[in-house]
């Protein structure tokens, strides 16, 4: 892994080191290293660089390695990617669609508040003669001209 590891030091020195070192773990999963043994060999040259700049780096790969991170910087095996997210992914999903039940009913409830007072502003039209000639949101517009007739001055 000496190789490796002077693939690691150099991704230290370069712009965004962290983009840099996020493609060579990922390459050295899959090549069969263990997490362990690539925290070890960040570990060990945490223990040898003096660069605190590097070092903070180092311990954020760490944490991508060993998920102390959000969720989508997580760095994982393949074979382990789907099996370690605590299923969080299906919280979310359930949560998810209770919103979108209750926002569901909450439309539904409205819909028919909605049906009502067309209904009910038809019934105050009474027997008028434009009853059967108006459109929903005509007797809408209606409806509440006659309910907030006491606010208006002039129509």
């Amino acid at each position: 892994m000496s190789n490796e590891l002077s693939l690691l030091t150099e991704a230290l020195q370069k712009t965004s080191p962290i983009e840099k070192l996020e493609p060579i773990v990922k390459d050295l999963l899959g090549k069969g290293y263990s997490k362990e043994s690539i925290i070890a060999e960040f570990e060990s040259f945490r223990e040898t660089t003096m660069d605190e700049d590097y070092e903070e780096v180092v311990l954020d790969v760490m944490d991508f390695l060993t998920g102390w991170c959000s969720p989508h910087k997580r760095i994982d095996t393949p074979d382990t990617a789907t099996l370690t997210d605590d299923n969080e992914l299906t919280r979310f999903i359930i949560h998810q669609l209770s919103v979108i039940e209750t926002a569901m009913a909450q439309f539904h409830h409205y819909l028919a508040q909605k049906h009502f007072t067309l209904q009910e502003a038809e019934q105050l039209l009474g027997n008028s003669r434009i009853v059967g000639k108006l459109n929903n949101r005509q007797l809408a517009l209606l409806e509440q001209v006659l309910k907030n007739a006491h606010l208006m001055s002039s129509f």
